[in-house]
């Protein structure tokens, strides 16, 4: 099992990130838990955060097909965060607990707003993004 984190800024995805970045975005942080069996977000809404799992294990379905898991450590939800407008912004999978979880989340506005300040956050979201695209 993956070992907990304490916040967002803590995410190997941004582990390559100046400190003052990853500070900032500690700062945007919605702490959330989930419930084992509930789900995190559901495929087909609008994207309007990302998130990061920091305690507990997921599952990831696409049209009801189990295609991966998420662990401590493992963000989601980018992708709905980077489309373009034309894609409409809604979730391509379902984030289901598996475990009880506790997740950081950052909302779009609250990103966007601050977007000039974390270039690093910013190129390592877009790279995770065209990695899921694959």
């Amino acid at each position: 099992m993956a070992n907990p984190l304490d916040n967002i800024g803590q995410a190997p995805l941004f582990a390559g990130c100046p400190k003052v970045e990853r500070d900032l975005l500690t700062s945007m942080r919605i702490p959330m838990t989930v419930a084992s069996g509930n789900d995190v977000v559901q495929q087909g809404d609008y994207g309007a955060t990302i998130g990061v799992i920091l305690d507990g294990r997921a599952s990831v379905w696409r049209d009801g097909d189990h295609v991966g898991d998420l662990a401590a450590g493992d963000c989601f939800g980018e992708l709905a965060l980077l489309a373009p407008p034309s894609d409409g912004g809604h979730r391509t999978a379902s984030i289901r607990a598996e475990s009880d979880c506790r997740v950081d989340t950052i909302s779009e506005q609250d990103l966007n707003a601050e977007l000039s300040q974390l270039p690093g956050i910013a190129q390592a979201l877009r790279d995770l993004g065209a990695q899921n695209r694959l």
